[in-house]
C-alpha cells in the first residue's frame, strides 16, 4: 500500500550542523544535526528543548547551497532517547555566502 506524502516539497538527506541563534541573531543558543532539508522546511535533532510554534533563527552550511540563514518556526517535535527531533517550516531563507 503506497504511503501518503504530506510534504509540499521534496527533501534531501543531509548530515550538517545547524546553529540556533537568539532572536536578534547574535549568539549561538544551541546546535543540532540536520537530518533533511527542502526549500520550505527541515528536520533536525538537538538536545535543546523547543516548543511547537516557537520561532527560530538558524544558520546551516550545505555543500551545494553554501551557508544559509533561516527564519523558521517549529511545526512538530518528537522525543527520542537522548535528543529531540524537530520539524521546522521556513519563513525566510537568505544565502549568506557560497
Amino acid at each position: 500500500m503506497p504511503s501518503r506524502e504530506n510534504r509540499r516539497a521534496p527533501r534531501s538527506r543531509h548530515d550538517s550542523v545547524l546553529e540556533l541563534y537568539d532572536e536578534d541573531g547574535h549568539f549561538i543558543t544551541g546546535v543540532g544535526r540536520l537530518v533533511n532539508f527542502s526549500m520550505v522546511g527541515a528536520c533536525f535533532a538537538t538536545t535543546k528543548v523547543l516548543k511547537q510554534g516557537e520561532k527560530l533563527k538558524a544558520r546551516v552550511r550545505l555543500l551545494k547551497e553554501g551557508t544559509l540563514e533561516v527564519l523558521a518556526h517549529v511545526v512538530w517535535m518528537r522525543k527520542k532517547t537522548n535528543t529531540f527531533l524537530y520539524g521546522i517550516e521556513f519563513k525566510n531563507v537568505k544565502k549568506t555566502r557560497k
